[in-house]
């Protein structure tokens, strides 16, 4: 999955959206106080709007990096790989060096002689 840089804007607008929705219910309810006209339903439009906004924003970030967090939390894999963090990522096979008195094998060249700098 790739991220998109400019798809960010987005996340911030909604998230500024949200704020700004925060902020006017926020005002609604201290300054209508203890009048009850017209302040609930007011109130209660806010309220849905701030629901909303919620919701907006968490598909924003689930669809921006979410959901690549959350499969990689739950299936234990680099979000940028993809392989397990369990074990190696390329199985380690051991070294073996050959022999030094053990006869080269049929077929294969010769050794090369070692290069000798000119004086």
């Amino acid at each position: 999955m790739i991220l998109d840089p400019l798809f960010d804007r987005w996340v911030w607008l909604g998230f500024l959206g949200l704020l700004v929705v925060f902020g006017i219910r926020a005002w609604v309810v201290e300054s209508t106080g203890g009048r009850a006209t017209r302040a609930p339903g007011r109130v209660r439009l806010l309220t849905v709007l701030s629901v909303g906004m919620v919701a907006v924003v968490c598909g924003l970030l689930w669809v921006q990096g979410g959901q690549q967090a959350f499969e990689s939390i739950v299936h234990r894999t680099d979000p940028l790989t993809g392989l397990p963090l369990d074990g190696p990522a390329v199985p380690v096979q051991p070294a073996v060096a050959p022999d030094a008195g053990a006869p080269a094998a049929p077929g294969a060249a010769a050794p090369a002689a070692p290069a000798v700098n000119p004086p």
